[in-house]
């Protein structure tokens, strides 16, 4: 099994967070090339879809030909900055809280499973390590944008 432990607060903490973030705040683009608040959960929406595939299939064996993601065009395509405030905060909070779910149930034998990711072997222990890194380093990055937003 996967440690998770701390996780789900740190899930809970955020979420909350976000909840005191009104519509508007979060809509703001401080610059053309700068995410708004939307964008940076709609990014962690993209992040949770696409490792929640990789956690699943990485039990079953290893991945071979996996794509990857470019934040970019996906927050262009799905046009987060127009989405709804409380849709994107709440799918983000149920998604991450089956994610911690999905890991606590991971067999040990599985963690060195692997995605061939170009020239690099990403094993699902690495992956799940590093989305909780990532996930960490977008927070800091959501209280940087409303610090802005509200200057």
């Amino acid at each position: 099994m996967f440690d998770t432990q701390g996780n789900t607060g740190l899930i809970e903490e955020f979420y909350h967070k976000m909840k005191a973030i009104g519509e508007n705040e979060a809509s703001i683009k401080p610059s053309a090339d700068a995410w708004s608040l939307k964008e940076i959960i709609g990014h962690l929406i993209d992040s949770a879809s696409n490792n929640h595939q990789r956690f699943v299939r990485l039990q079953m064996g290893n991945l071979i030909g996996f794509p990857a993601y470019d934040g970019e065009q996906w927050i262009v395509l799905q046009d987060y900055k127009g989405a709804d405030w409380e849709l994107l905060t709440g799918l983000w909070y149920s998604y991450n809280r089956l994610i911690v779910r999905i890991l606590e149930n991971i067999k040990e034998e599985a963690l060195g499973n692997y995605w061939a990711k170009g020239d690099e072997k990403l094993t699902l222990e690495h992956i799940a390590v590093d989305y909780y890194r990532h996930l960490k380093w977008h927070m800091e990055h959501l209280d940087r944008r409303l610090k802005e937003v509200r200057e």
